[in-house]
């Protein structure tokens, strides 16, 4: 019986923990994609919804899906200004950090 050995037990190759390693960016691009199903699939609901609420029509949907470009873009010009104002990052941390050191 020394032959039966539990695959689950015996310590995987060399090649195989060098290949999982590798892996990395791929498992990384998979979970990526599991955690943004639900949202994805809840705002594909929201406007179903939306669509059924306003018994069909398009039009009325409009304006509303106006406002959240426009707030969508007014997020994304203030983040690029945020970016170019502090292009190394506004280093709170390391006054967070300096004030723990010195308080600890």
């Amino acid at each position: 019986m020394s032959g039966d050995t539990d695959p689950e037990l015996t310590p995987a190759p060399r090649g195989r923990i060098t290949h999982m390693l590798s892996a990395r960016p791929l498992l990384l691009l998979a979970f990526a994609f599991a955690v943004m199903a639900d949202p994805v699939s809840s705002v594909a609901y929201a406007i179903e919804a939306a669509l059924r609420a306003l018994g069909g029509d398009l039009a009325l949907l409009i304006p509303p899906m106006g406002a959240v470009v426009a707030i969508i873009a007014v997020v994304s010009v203030n983040y690029q200004q945020l970016i170019a104002r502090y292009p190394q990052g506004g280093g709170g941390h390391r006054r967070g950090l300096r004030r723990a050191i010195m308080c600890g």
